[in-house]
């Protein structure tokens, strides 16, 4: 098994990574894709991207600390404390980027269940005590408690830990599996909202592993790349949030809503897989 905790990562680099995550959804509308070929894969990519991601999480998050948190939320079906939210908020985006990295840095590709369970349990609650959804707030709140317990926190953990590193070439084939996948939905006159659903979490592992690239290489250009997905990122989040709205007025909604994508926004993603 490999070493997660070894090297440690100076905490200059873990606060960097956080930051690229806190910014990952900021549009910039005048961000353009860099010109020239893609950064080429330094040979250790799988095994420190994995790590320095896994160290993020390890690091910062108190699951203790959390525990009382979801409880204290779930148990007055909500909050309105801005510092609470913002726990919340860090707290998730942390196992968010763990997720996703999983998907990027692992030869399986994948998400480990346990690990996408209580991640998605996050986003549920988060979801509800937003829109002020008691009930919701509750029933996922309760979940969510029930898997960061210490009985069910160990199979997340250990799943957690058991990373398995890819080599650059098969990296790259995912890449361009996912590429192949996105070129599928933008090239719909109309798409489902579970196509934008998809294509969605393509773009954020694509964000998700720009983001960790970087911090471990320095350079412009991936900068550069980062504010262009970052631009993406935030006009699909404004959609998300829109739907998300709508099946609150409207149960069910979200599933069944079709619609087309603006141009603009779609050229930006052809674009991005060109």
């Amino acid at each position: 098994m490999i070493n997660l905790e070894k090297p440690r990562y100076d905490h200059v680099f873990l606060d960097q990574l956080f930051q690229n995550i806190l910014e990952d959804d900021i549009s910039s509308p005048g961000a353009r894709y860099p010109g020239g070929n893609y950064f080429q894969y330094p040979e250790d990519l799988s095994v420190s991207g994995y790590r320095i991601c896994w160290q993020l999480l390890n690091d910062g998050v108190n699951i203790k600390n959390f525990r009382f948190l979801v409880l204290n939320i779930l148990l007055k079906g909500g909050t309105e404390s801005v510092k609470q939210r913002q726990n919340f908020k860090y707290v998730r985006a942390r196992f968010k980027h763990l997720r996703f990295a999983c998907a990027n840095f692992d030869r399986r590709h994948r998400y480990p269940w346990s690990l996408n369970l209580v991640t998605s349990l996050m986003g549920h609650m988060q979801d509800a005590f937003k829109n002020r959804q008691i009930a919701r707030t509750r029933i996922f709140g309760t979940i969510l408690f029930l898997t960061i317990l210490p009985a069910f926190y160990a199979l997340v953990r250990f799943q957690m830990r058991s990373f398995l590193p890819d080599s650059n070439k098969n990296m790259i084939a995912y890449h361009q599996r996912e590429n192949a996948k996105i070129d599928s939905i933008v090239r719909k006159e109309k798409i489902t909202a579970q196509d934008f659903h998809d294509l969605r979490k393509i773009i954020s592992r694509r964000v998700a592993f720009n983001d960790t690239f970087r911090v471990l290489h320095s350079s412009h250009y991936l900068d550069k790349i980062s504010l262009y997905l970052a631009d993406i990122n935030g006009e699909m989040g404004d959609y998300h949030d829109r739907l998300v709205e709508k099946n609150i007025s409207t149960p069910g909604s979200y599933k069944e809503n079709i619609f087309i994508l603006e141009k603009k926004l779609i050229n930006k993603i052809i674009h991005l897989i060109r």
